[in-house]
């Protein structure tokens, strides 16, 4: 089981050595992580530091990139770790922009860790972060880790530590503590995505590509309602594609006399690319097994109930090869649904899903009717 610790830092020469302690074990060092690696016997380590740190190391600000590396170089040999450090662009003294970006750029990074890793376990520590860097820090993880949760169909435990207060002159140990443990399943990640984006103003998603201010919301119903046929058939990859290359981005970084102005993206785009890379998890011909195992994997109790009969119902009847709408089979008149009876079904209704066999699978499929179906989501 791969565990990682994510630890944020301010001033990578601003702390001095002490013994730290979790649960009656002692470990001395200048940085709480250092101790939380040896302690808790975790496999990877990420320091998390921001870009302002430059003025640390006299770092020059021709790029985001040079600049990034100047400051990853000095720390490693002042905090003693050689492993991997994600410089995110924060705001501090001269250093000027949106506090947003912050949580934007470690979500993305953090994410590309988390995958490449194939991480079970996360910890977090907030310990030396400064002003609003621990609660960005720790939100734009959870995000990450959710999103990876639901798409790896994982379940990844989460600790939060921070340690007692201390001053400048510490003479007595200083105990790390677990804040908050929590598990993310595939079903619990999926919701928490979904939730940062149904909670927001309608507005908040506007511009990121065309209709988005629409299509983020419609596509986070979807997935919240379990309506995965939808979500199989309907293609998001370019707009994944596209947040993908928005974040994959360097910042921009532009010195003027007095300040530096650095940009990068607004929280939007860390929730709205959370929201696809989940649903890039759906996709491609959907029959009735693979529509069992999303309702078990992804769907709350009641939702999953109501595919799992459905379903049940299906299995009942000889299909052939032809498509048919679910209605012809149920004996149903009428050829109309609302809303209401999407969800009742459990996103297949019986005037607007058909159904054929193939190679010995049913499949269920929106095929001209899907358009309708978007209408009622």
């Amino acid at each position: 089981m791969a565990s990682i610790v994510f630890s944020t830092i301010g001033n990578p020469k601003g702390y001095q050595k002490v013994t730290y302690e979790i649960d009656g074990e002692k470990f001395e060092s200048n940085v709480s992580v250092l101790a939380l690696r040896d302690l808790l016997k975790v496999d990877k380590t990420v320091v998390i530091l921001g870009i302002s740190v430059a003025d640390v190391y006299n770092c020059k600000y021709a790029d985001y990139r040079s600049c990034k590396e100047c400051i990853i170089q000095n720390s490693k040999n002042d905090l003693g770790i050689s492993e991997s450090y994600v410089v995110a662009p924060n705001v501090y003294q001269k250093f000027k922009g949106k506090p947003d970006h912050y949580f934007t750029y470690i979500y993305y990074h953090s994410l590309r860790i988390l995958e490449k890793e194939g991480i079970n376990e996360v910890f977090i520590d907030t310990t030396h972060g400064i002003n609003y860097m621990g609660v960005l820090a720790k939100e734009a993880i959870q995000l990450a880790v959710s999103a990876y949760a639901a798409k790896s169909e994982k379940e990844v435990k989460v600790s939060l530590y921070n340690s007692d207060p201390v001053g400048k002159d510490v003479s007595d140990t200083v105990k790390l503590h677990e804040i908050e443990a929590i598990k993310i399943s595939p079903l619990s990640g999926l919701k928490y995505v979904t939730y940062q984006i149904l909670n927001k103003d309608k507005n908040f998603f506007n511009k990121i590509f065309s209709d988005s201010v629409n299509a983020i919301p419609r596509f986070a119903t979807a997935l919240d309602n379990g309506l995965f046929i939808y979500l199989s058939e309907k293609d998001s990859s370019l707009h994944l594609k596209r947040l993908e290359d928005d974040l994959s981005k360097d910042p921009l970084l532009t010195p003027s006399e007095n300040e530096i102005n650095v940009v990068y993206k607004d929280m939007k785009y860390a929730l709205s690319h959370a929201l696809f890379y989940v649903i890039s998890r759906f996709s491609g011909n959907v029959d009735l097994d693979t529509l069992r195992h999303y309702a078990e994997t992804y769907a709350d109790k009641v939702t999953r109930a109501i595919i799992e009969n459905e379903v049940d119902k299906i299995e009942k009847y000889q299909m052939g090869s032809e498509r048919k709408l679910l209605g012809e089979y149920m004996k149903v008149e009428g050829k109309g649904f609302d809303k209401r009876i999407l969800y009742a079904h459990g996103g297949l209704p019986y005037a607007g899903t058909y159904v054929y066999k193939e190679k010995d699978k049913v499949y269920v499929t929106y095929g001209d009717k899907i358009d309708e179906i978007e209408r009622q989501i």
